[in-house]
């Protein structure tokens, strides 16, 4: 009689590790590649900026959530270049407190840095005021943007 060896399939990874582990590993490595992405994406935006038009839209379609934050930018917009006060506008808006203002304002600034690597306002003293490049993208109509696209 001859003994016959069965050859020994090897496991899979996820069966070494563990599955839980195992998947855990791969959404890590998932997140960071799409991380890597984003950052390559903001990167080549931002090496393209000036070929770019932001429109009024384009920006309260990032920064803005809700109607209280698109009526804060419309106060911003409406302000004089030395700012408005947190308070005056939580008063005109009569839903929230400066401090939330203050917050809504920081978030903003949040999303769109995260997408452009822009900001919508900028302190200036106890004020809030729209930076540069906010100013420049609301004061665009679609006309100005119709005729500088052809």
């Amino acid at each position: 009689m001859t003994t016959v060896e069965k050859t020994k399939k090897p496991r899979p990874i996820w069966m070494k590790k563990g599955s839980y582990k195992y998947l855990l590993e791969l959404l890590h490595g998932i997140k960071r590649e799409l991380r890597d992405v984003r950052n390559t994406q903001r990167i080549i935006a931002k090496g393209l900026e000036h070929y770019f038009l932001f429109n009024e839209d384009f920006i309260a379609k990032i920064a803005c959530r809700d109607e209280v934050d698109k009526a804060i930018l419309e106060m911003l917009k409406a302000s004089p270049a030395s700012g408005v006060l947190p308070r005056d506008i939580a008063r005109e808006v009569n839903v929230i407190t400066p401090w939330q203002v203050t917050q809504r304002i920081r978030r903003m600034n949040k999303r769109l840095k995260k997408q452009i690597g822009q900001k919508v306002a900028e302190k200036r003293g106890l004020h809030w005021a729209l930076t540069s490049f906010a100013e420049a993208a609301l004061e665009l109509t679609k006309e100005e943007i119709e005729e500088s696209s052809s």
